[in-house]
């Protein structure tokens, strides 16, 4: 079954193009530099309590870990392929 966060992601990064863009930039990183910018993520929103900005930590949260955005890029480019 595919994961729904996975899913609301792709079709976000569909209509948002900067949201694609910080989805590839993140897909190129190597493991180090995603674990110091997950880092600097955490420090950035550790005081943080908006609705809107707890979920930008989660979804910088969930992009960055178990190559999701890979995952995310490989769906997007799938979908882009099946409606083009």
């Amino acid at each position: 079954m595919d994961d729904p966060v996975l899913e609301y992601i792709v079709r976000s990064c569909i209509e948002d193009p900067r949201l694609l863009d910080i989805v590839r930039s993140i897909a190129r990183m190597s493991e180090e530099e995603k674990d110091a910018f997950l880092k600097k993520v955490s420090l950035y929103f550790i005081n943080k309590s908006s609705e809107e900005d707890i979920e930008a930590y989660k979804f910088f949260k969930f992009v960055i870990q178990n190559s999701n955005a890979k995952r995310i890029l490989e769906r997007v480019k799938g979908n882009e392929r099946s409606s083009g």
